[in-house]
C-alpha cells in the first residue's frame, strides 16, 4: 500500500472531528435549554440581563447587501470555495462576512436597540450566487439581479479586509466615549480610519486629518530625536489635511477559482426572535437607546431567528441531538477503523 493511500491521517482527523462535533452538540443543547427556559417578554418590560423578545426590525440606516443589493438592517454572507483533490471535488467554507448598522426591534410596547455583530443567526437564505473567475467576461457570466460577477469577485477579495475593519470598528464603538480627551481623540481617529480602510482597499484614500489626529493624541516620546520626528509628522499631515490632500492606498487583492455565496438578511419590517443580554448603552442617542441587546460578558447566548418560539426551540433541540449522535458515531467509527488498520483490533 502506497503512502498516498494510507488512511491513518484521515481516520485520526475524523476521530478528533467527531469529538469536536460531539461537544459542540452539547453547547447547542445548552443554548436550547437557555432559550426554552427564558420566557418571552414585552420589550417595555425588558430588565437588565438575559431576555427574550420578539418584534419587527427597524432602522434609519439601511445598508445594501453585497450579493443581491437588497436594502437591509444587517447581512451575513457565507462564502464557499470549490476545491479539487486527486479523485473528486467539493465545496469548502472559505469565509463568513457580516456587517450592518445597529437596528431596533419593536413590538406594540416599545423598541430596543440591537447590536447584532456577535450574534448567531437563524435566517432565511435570501439568495445564492456562484461565480467562476475563469469564466469572467464570457456570455455565461452575464450579470444577474444584484452584483455582477466582477463585483462579486472584488467583494470576495476585499471581504477579509472588510471583516477585520468591521470588527475593529465595532470594538472601538463599544469602548467609547472615553473620559480622557487624548484617548478619546485617538479612539475617534482610529474609528475613522477603520471606517475608511475598506474603501481605501479598493483604490480609495484615507483622510490625512485622521492620521494627524491619531499621532497628535499620543503622549510625547522620551527620545528627543523621535519626538522631533513625531512633531514633524504631525505638521506634515496637518498641512496635507488643510490642503485637502488624501493618503492614497493601493491594495492589490484578487481571487481566482470557483466561489459560492449564500446571503442572509435582517430586513426592515420583518419579525424576529432575539435572545440576548440586555445591557446599559454607554452612548445612547435618545431615550429609546438607553439599553442595548448584545452578547453578554458572562452569558454568551445571543441568537437572532426568524422562527417563532416553538419552532426555534425545536430546531435547536434537533440540531443539538444530531450533532451529539453524529459526532459520537463518527468518532467511534473512525477509531474502530483506525485500530483495525493498525492491526490493534
Amino acid at each position: 500500500m502506497s503512502s498516498n493511500s494510507d488512511p491513518t491521517a484521515a481516520l485520526a482527523l475524523g476521530f478528533f472531528a467527531g469529538i469536536w462535533i460531539f461537544f459542540k452538540g452539547f453547547k447547542v443543547f445548552r443554548e436550547y435549554k437557555i432559550v426554552a427556559d427564558t420566557p418571552r417578554i414585552p420589550i417595555r418590560s425588558a430588565p437588565l440581563g438575559l431576555v427574550r423578545i420578539r418584534g419587527k426590525a427597524q432602522t434609519e440606516q439601511v445598508v445594501p447587501s453585497p450579493v443581491s443589493h437588497t436594502p437591509c438592517c444587517f447581512y451575513k454572507v457565507e462564502i464557499d470555495i470549490w476545491k479539487t483533490s486527486e479523485h473528486s471535488g467539493g465545496w469548502h467554507h472559505f469565509r463568513t462576512d457580516t456587517d450592518g448598522a445597529r437596528f431596533h426591534i419593536a413590538d406594540e410596547t416599545g423598541a430596543i436597540l440591537v447590536d447584532g455583530h456577535a450574534a448567531e443567526y437563524d435566517l432565511v437564505e435570501s439568495c445564492t450566487r456562484s461565480v467562476d473567475s475563469s469564466r469572467l467576461g464570457t456570455a455565461s457570466s452575464s450579470s444577474a439581479v444584484g452584483a455582477t460577477d466582477a463585483e462579486l469577485l472584488q467583494y470576495i477579495a476585499q471581504s477579509g479586509v472588510h471583516k477585520m475593519s468591521a470588527l475593529v470598528e465595532h470594538w472601538l464603538e463599544k469602548r467609547g466615549p472615553l473620559d480622557d480627551p487624548n484617548r478619546e481623540q485617538a479612539r475617534q481617529a482610529l474609528l475613522g480610519i477603520a471606517q475608511a480602510v475598506p474603501k481605501a482597499a479598493m483604490g480609495g484614500s484615507i483622510p490625512t486629518g485622521l492620521i494627524e489626529k491619531f499621532i497628535a493624541s499620543r503622549p510625547p516620546l522620551a527620545d528627543p530625536q523621535k519626538e522631533i520626528q513625531r512633531q514633524e509628522a504631525i505638521a506634515h499631515f496637518r498641512q496635507m489635511a488643510q490642503a485637502g490632500q488624501l493618503m492614497p492606498v493601493q491594495v492589490t487583492a484578487s481571487v481566482s477559482g470557483r466561489y459560492r455565496l449564500h446571503e442572509y438578511l435582517i430586513l426592515p419590517g420583518v419579525e424576529y426572535n432575539v435572545t440576548g443580554s440586555c445591557m446599559e448603552n454607554p452612548n445612547p442617542a435618545d431615550s429609546k437607546d438607553r439599553t442595548v441587546l448584545c452578547k453578554g460578558q458572562n452569558e454568551k447566548t445571543f441568537l437572532i431567528s426568524y422562527k417563532d418560539g416553538k419552532e426555534m426551540e425545536g430546531g435547536l433541540r434537533k440540531h443539538s441531538l444530531k450533532m451529539i449522535l453524529g459526532g459520537a458515531v463518527l468518532s467511534l467509527a473512525c477509531l474502530a477503523l483506525l485500530l483495525w488498520h493498525l492491526n490493534l483490533f
